[in-house]
Formats: C-alpha cells, sequence, structure tokens
C-alpha cells in the first residue's frame, strides 16, 4: 500500500510547481524532499518527475497520482470530523488565515465570539492576502480563510475547496478635505480627479487591480502617490487631505469627503472558504458562526448592510 504521507508530499511539489518550493514551505531540506519522492517512484514503479530546463515537473501518472491523493486526504479529514463530532463539545485548534482588513476589524470580535460560544476552541491567525491565503488553505496548513473579493475579479476556483459568502460590503469614494464632495460629480471632472494625488492598495492586489478599473470607467489614470495594504493609512491620509481614495465603508466610519451619486453601486463581497470534507467539523462551524456574528455586528455598525450568509 503507498504512503500516504509521501504521497502527500508529492501533492506539495505539485502545488509549489517544483521540489524547491515544496521543501521551503514544508521547512524540510531539497535533497529530503527529493528522496521521498525517488522512494515514492520506486514504490510506484513509474516515473514522477521529468527535468524542465533547471527544474521539474510532475509527470501524467505523477498528476493523476496527485488527484487520487486529494481524494484520499479529503476522505480523511471527512472522517476526522465524523469523530469529532462523536466526542461531543467543540475543542481543538483551528488556524485562520485571513487579509488585513479582517485582522484589524473582525478578529477580536470573532474570538470574543468563540469565547462564548466554544470556550475550549483555540484559534491561530495569519495575515495573508486572499490568493495566497487560499494557498495555504489548500495545502492543509490552514482551516478556515476569509476573503475579499472584488467586482470582475472573482477568486480562481480551486478543486476540493467549499465556499461560503458573508455578505457586501459598500465602497465608496473619498477626496481629500473637500467640502461638499457629495455634490461633486466625477463623470464631468477627470481632469480634477487625474490631477489629485491617490493611495492605493499593493499594485499587484486586487483591489489595486479593481480601483484603477473604476478610475479609467470614469476617464482618467489615477496618479498614485501613496501605496499601503494598510486602510488605515488610506484613511489618515484622506482625513488629512493628502490623498483620494477608495474605502471600504468599514474603514471609513465617520470620514467626510465622501463622493455621493457614482455611476454604479462599488462594492466588495467578504468569504469564507474551508476544505471539503471538513466544513462540516464542530469546530469549524463555531469559527464560522462567530465570524458571520462579527461581521452582521460590523455591518450593523457601518449602517445595517445586508449579510448572504449561508
Amino acid at each position: 500500500m503507498l504512503d500516504v504521507r509521501k504521497l502527500a508530499l508529492l501533492r506539495e511539489v505539485s502545488l509549489h510547481s517544483g521540489i524547491t518550493g515544496a521543501a521551503r514551505a514544508l521547512g524540510m531540506s531539497v535533497s529530503s524532499v527529493s528522496q521521498q519522492v525517488s522512494r515514492l517512484q520506486q514504490e510506484v514503479g513509474v516515473p514522477l518527475l521529468e527535468t524542465v530546463g533547471r527544474g521539474v515537473r510532475l509527470t501524467p501518472e505523477a498528476d493523476r497520482l496527485v488527484a487520487h491523493t486529494e481524494r484520499v486526504l479529503e476522505a480523511l479529514e471527512a472522517a476526522e470530523t465524523e469523530i469529532e463530532a462523536g466526542r461531543g463539545g467543540v475543542r481543538g485548534v483551528v488556524r485562520v488565515v485571513a487579509f488585513h482588513a479582517f485582522a484589524l476589524r473582525l478578529l477580536a470580535p470573532m474570538i470574543r465570539e468563540l469565547g462564548e460560544i466554544a470556550p475550549d476552541l483555540s484559534v491561530e491567525f495569519v495575515q495573508l492576502d486572499p490568493e495566497d491565503a487560499l494557498a495555504e488553505l489548500g495545502a492543509r496548513r490552514a482551516d478556515l480563510v476569509v476573503a475579499d473579493e472584488y467586482p470582475g475579479l472573482a477568486l480562481a476556483p480551486s478543486r476540493g475547496l467549499v465556499r461560503a459568502d458573508l455578505g457586501s460590503e459598500p465602497i465608496d469614494l473619498y477626496l481629500p478635505g473637500v467640502a461638499g464632495a457629495e455634490a461633486f460629480d466625477p463623470a464631468a471632472s477627470p481632469e480634477r480627479l487625474a490631477a489629485l494625488p491617490w493611495v492605493v492598495e499593493p499594485r499587484q492586489s486586487d483591489a489595486f487591480r479593481w480601483a484603477r478599473a473604476m478610475c479609467r470607467s470614469l476617464g482618467f489614470e489615477p496618479r498614485v502617490a501613496f501605496e499601503s495594504p494598510n486602510l488605515d493609512v488610506h484613511r489618515e491620509l484622506v482625513a488629512s487631505g493628502l490623498a483620494a481614495a477608495f474605502l471600504p465603508r468599514s474603514a471609513a466610519r465617520g470620514l467626510v469627503g465622501r463622493v455621493e451619486g457614482l455611476p454604479e453601486q462599488l462594492h466588495r463581497t467578504l468569504l469564507m472558504v474551508t476544505r471539503r470534507g471538513t466544513e462540516r467539523s464542530p469546530a469549524l462551524l463555531a469559527c464560522r458562526t462567530a465570524v458571520e456574528r462579527a461581521f452582521v455586528a460590523q455591518r450593523a455598525a457601518d449602517g445595517g448592510v445586508r449579510s448572504t450568509f449561508l
């Protein structure tokens, strides 16, 4: 019978596009990963890796083996979930990965909520952008991902992952130190918007790509003067009259300078992702409930935005 641990290691090689990436992700030496893959190759009796330039890639046989491994790991996690449910109570550790705004505004309320509904459950948290967070979830180094998604920039579907949308959050355009911004017509003043300094999220992020697309739809290219993943930095620059920005409602509470009458509703979607086979785990159900309640409470504070949690 094939060794599940070696199969899981081959899966890591597939996920990280080579032995070096897998070794880095697992905290192992390249030689150790290579030796384990070689032993698995001897067990199955067919080549699993082929050289491409200076690197390697999986053979078609290895790809089929990884697909079977996904199903094996999913079945094992489903079995663990059943055993956990049969023990009664909610305990253990849930590894949560989410983006920066969640860490700032929802992480603490979520943990407080868990203290009420599942006091024996512990949470470990890491802040990552959605793409990296989903990679950690797929690699089984995280149990629950909370991510955001922008219109026209849907997160790529991933095999074996289950998604549940929390709801949408409005995004507003704010101008720096503009009195009566609600009367400002952005569609009629693209040159004025183009002359303003803008603060944006990092250029490799979906948030930046979405904001730039919105600016272009209004007829101008944003003059990026500031770049930061921290929305509190964006808020401070707008409040200080130093930059314009698109800000989610939760980050802009009480801020003046909001532009009314934009040509379309601006929003982002917040969502949770788990692996198939674990989504009914009592621990994960408790975490999802805590995230939902924290999200609903924040939305109520921001003006009663609807939740679509399933």
